[in-house]
């Protein structure tokens, strides 16, 4: 194994709308009444690999195959001490 250094940006390679709730171990801290749907695309990172990642962008008409985008970091959740635990995304541009 070694460590590598990826690409920042990509382009969608699939996609697709997470309506609903993830199941555990899902660590978000949505509820069923809090929960919106998010996007979730397979990103193709230069000739390097494809990865599954959320999007920032859920809207259908806004995502499109072979579109680029770009990781971000995004608020996850809030644990009980006030912590704030992210994770990536990748957003349209």
């Amino acid at each position: 194994m070694e460590r590598r250094l990826l690409p920042r940006r990509g382009t969608i390679w699939s996609w697709t709308t997470q309506g609903f709730l993830p199941k555990e171990p899902y660590a978000g801290d949505e509820t069923p009444e809090t929960f919106k749907p998010f996007g979730m695309g397979l990103i193709q990172l230069g000739d390097e690999i494809r990865v599954e990642a959320r999007l920032t962008e859920s809207d259908p008409t806004k995502l499109r195959i072979g579109g680029d985008v770009e990781l971000v970091i995004i608020p996850l959740r809030t644990e009980a001490s006030g912590r704030q635990v992210v994770t990536f995304a990748f957003t349209p541009i």
